[in-house]
């Protein structure tokens, strides 16, 4: 019975993380792809007259453009499963919400 019980608590656990990084990266692509298509609406889309980006085609263009810049390897870090997944809630809004601040501010001087 404890076996089961350590085997159940590993399999939750296991469940749980899966489902944390896959909250982080639809979170983390929701954000990208909203500030990419809130800028190409505001400066792109007119100057070039471009059509505007849907969310997601945004996110695709995000992608494309960080394929070009390669895979760069961070440093190890000692932060906790917990803290990464609290960090990567946190910062595409808040990141987001810097960018489009600065894209608001510079579209009222356009």
């Amino acid at each position: 019975m404890k076996d089961r019980l350590t085997l159940g608590v590993a399999a939750s656990a296991l469940l749980g993380g899966a489902l944390a990084i896959v909250l982080v990266v639809v979170w983390a692509a929701f954000w990208a792809g909203f500030t990419l298509s809130a800028l190409w609406g505001w400066f792109i889309a007119p100057i070039f007259e471009l059509p505007a980006l849907s969310v997601a085609q945004a996110y695709g263009v995000t992608l494309v453009l960080g394929a070009t810049r390669g895979y760069r390897r961070e440093a190890k870090s000692d932060d906790s499963f917990g803290t990464v997944v609290a960090k990567g809630l946190v910062i595409p809004p808040f990141v987001a919400g810097l960018l489009l601040l600065v894209g608001w501010i510079t579209k009222a001087w356009v």
